[in-house]
């Protein structure tokens, strides 16, 4: 899986964890699990989240390698990394 982060100002808390292409995401100390596991190549998830605000911004299969856009908060006065973060592979 290839994860894009979508940096964001925000003073929440966002934790995200990874098994297989099942996506945990605590926001606040809420959570919500996304499956992508049976989503079928060349096509793009419809999401939906019982969070507050829907962390996942898209989900697609390209070649058989999932790819998903991920909310990701900072802070104030954010480092380089924080405001452009690289894309990340989970294996």
């Amino acid at each position: 899986m290839v994860v894009n982060w979508s940096p964001q100002r925000s003073d929440d808390k966002l934790a995200y964890s990874f098994a297989g292409e099942v996506i945990t995401v605590t926001l606040n100390g809420q959570s919500d699990t996304f499956d992508f596991s049976a989503l079928p190549d060349g096509q793009a998830a419809q999401i939906k989240s019982t969070l507050p605000v829907c962390p996942v911004l898209a989900a697609r299969r390209v070649n058989g390698q999932l790819e998903v856009t991920l909310l990701k908060y900072h802070g104030p006065n954010p480092t380089p990394e924080e405001a452009f973060p690289k894309p990340m592979e989970v294996v």
